[in-house]
């Protein structure tokens, strides 16, 4: 891909001397980096050589002698080397204050086998005391030989002496093993516990039935404040300066805390579990209230499960699954009634919508709240969106939905031998998460993780690399729905998302041009991280691949 193909200003000097010195005079620079290629997916100018920092802002943008030349006396200088720098990455899904818990248990994540995973639940049940919960998080059956699910059997082979529980990585499915039925209570009368043929709990839990065994094993105060230094350490070494959260209502406690005492490390727009809606009416929690390092997002909702949990609802039956056409996860008569309630309040949107059905029952509830209600600044979310039609589309681009997507889901499950084929056949698992389509119709689309895993350069990867056309974009499209598209959709356009004077110092400076060819995608790796003009993250050891 060549530079004229990303729309790249020529002349930059003639384009910065008119605009970014006039600030940069007003204001004294703390730091200038100089030497680079920076790309700051500013609508007017695309790629500049040097840029200066005040008090966390950009003051300027523009060539290597107007910045540096300007630079005051004791202001610090960084040599990028000709590296890339670009918008500090914004995952605009994820369940941040989750990850890190999870970083500290049983980590299943890239088990190649059923026996993989249970060899670490074993290992991790030696850690700890006989009787307490084994807690192990990440799998997915999907990559596995025999691609099956988790049992209360496999369980009680490892972790015999111990309540064990293994969540599937989507989060949406997890396996307990026999003491864990018996300590939870468990019995086939409970939503989402599953049994076999015979009537005996299998140990599978979905949907509702996850959160009876994720409450029991809830961490403390403790434990989430540790978990949140361990997140935010990942995030930085990934590039990742603000997550735009769907955590439980007492993270946001956390995060207020490590902000007041200075040490929250990434900006965090927090969406509230729709459960507490009538909790942020009472006490005015509306959509923007806080700062540029923590402010309150919308209200999360869920509409339908997830593709990996076969809790997707879907207009035909699962490909693997006879019979099963998926599940809502609310009457919709209630749902409706929440949404309704939201968006008279002024309050954002974020619906968890995955199958087509799912997709239709947001959009055709959140067209209903308009009109009894309209809004001309909504900026209503539709989360996943992994199967919506050409015509469902097209409603969405008409409503002025964001779509906030996860392309790394496609790096995970695409192509011919991957879960979206086994669970939706050719026909569907071609137009699943159509990114190429979404822009096309002209709707506002968000790059996010949900943590599966948590790395925007696997992410932006996999959507330039995807299997099928009406996936595949471009690195700059990619790149922009991690950073500038990012930030609209949470209000914080003016705030950041892109290199412009007056916004926060929030960089990344990659190891390779991204933007040159996909072989040099597959090398880009992060070697700076700078959060309001500070850097908080600085490599030292090679990575073998974007995202490791």
């Amino acid at each position: 891909m060549n530079h004229e193909g990303l729309g790249v200003k020529s002349n930059i000097h003639d384009a910065f001397s008119q605009t970014g010195l006039t600030s940069m005079a007003a204001r004294r620079a703390d730091a200038v980096f100089y030497n680079g290629k920076v790309y700051t997916f500013d609508s007017d100018i695309r790629v500049a050589r040097a840029l200066a920092v005040s008090g966390g802002e950009i003051i300027a943008v523009g060539t290597d002698s107007e910045i540096k030349g300007s630079a005051p006396r004791g202001c610090d200088k960084y040599d990028l080397g000709g590296k890339v720098v670009v918008p500090g990455f914004i995952d605009s899904h994820t369940h941040f204050i989750n990850m890190g818990i999870d970083m500290m248990n049983v980590d299943l994540m890239g088990t190649n086998s059923l026996d993989d995973a249970m060899g670490r639940m074993k290992t991790g049940s030696k850690k700890v005391v006989e009787g307490e919960w084994v807690i192990g998080a990440g799998w997915t059956e999907s990559r596995w030989p025999n691609g099956r699910f988790i049992t209360r059997d496999d369980l009680d082979s490892s972790c015999p002496n111990h309540p064990a529980v293994a969540h599937r990585l989507c989060m949406h499915m997890s396996s307990v093993n026999s003491r864990a039925i018996e300590l939870l209570g468990l019995d086939a009368s409970i939503p989402g516990v599953q049994c076999d043929a015979n009537g005996r709990l299998t140990g599978i839990l979905k949907e509702s039935a996850v959160n009876i065994v994720r409450s029991a094993t809830a961490p403390d105060k403790t434990r989430n404040v540790k978990a949140l230094a361990a997140a935010t350490k990942r995030a930085h070494s990934l590039g990742v300066t603000s997550v735009q959260d769907n955590g439980l209502s007492e993270h946001l406690a956390v995060y207020l805390s490590a902000k007041r005492s200075g040490k929250l490390g990434v900006r965090v727009t927090f969406n509230v579990p729709a459960e507490q809606l009538d909790s942020m009416l009472k006490l005015s929690l509306s959509t923007g209230l806080g700062s540029d390092f923590l402010r309150i997002g919308g209200a999360k909702m869920f509409c339908d499960g997830a593709l990996g949990a076969r809790t997707a609802a879907l207009s035909e039956q699962y490909s693997d699954d006879p019979g099963n056409k998926g599940m809502f996860m609310q009457e919709r008569g209630a749902f409706d009634e929440m949404v309704a309630k939201a968006n008279g309040a002024d309050i954002q949107l974020v619906i968890h919508a995955i199958g087509n059905m799912g997709i239709e029952a947001a959009i055709s509830s959140i067209e209903t709240a308009l009109e009894a209600s309209p809004k001309r600044n909504h900026r209503h979310r539709i989360e996943h969106l992994e199967l919506p039609s050409l015509q469902q589309l097209r409603r969405m681009q008409k409503l002025r939905l964001v779509a906030s997507m996860q392309p790394n889901f496609i790096g995970e499950w695409g192509g011919t031998n991957g879960m979206y084929y086994s669970r939706l056949g050719e026909t569907r698992a071609v137009r699943n998460n159509p990114f190429k389509e979404v822009l096309a119709a002209r709707v506002k689309m968000v790059f996010g993780s949900d943590c599966m895993p948590f790395s925007p350069l696997y992410g932006i990867l996999s959507a330039v690399n995807a299997p099928h056309d009406a996936q595949r974009i471009t690195a700059e499209e990619a790149v922009a729905a991690y950073t500038r598209e990012a930030a609209y959709a949470s209000f914080e356009e003016n705030l950041k998302g892109t290199i412009t004077p007056g916004k926060l110092a929030d960089l990344v400076i990659l190891s390779a041009d991204p933007f040159v060819d996909t072989e040099s995608l597959r090398s880009v790796t992060v070697l700076k991280t700078v959060v309001g003009g500070e850097i908080v993250y600085e490599r030292t050891k090679p990575r073998t691949k974007p995202g490791a």
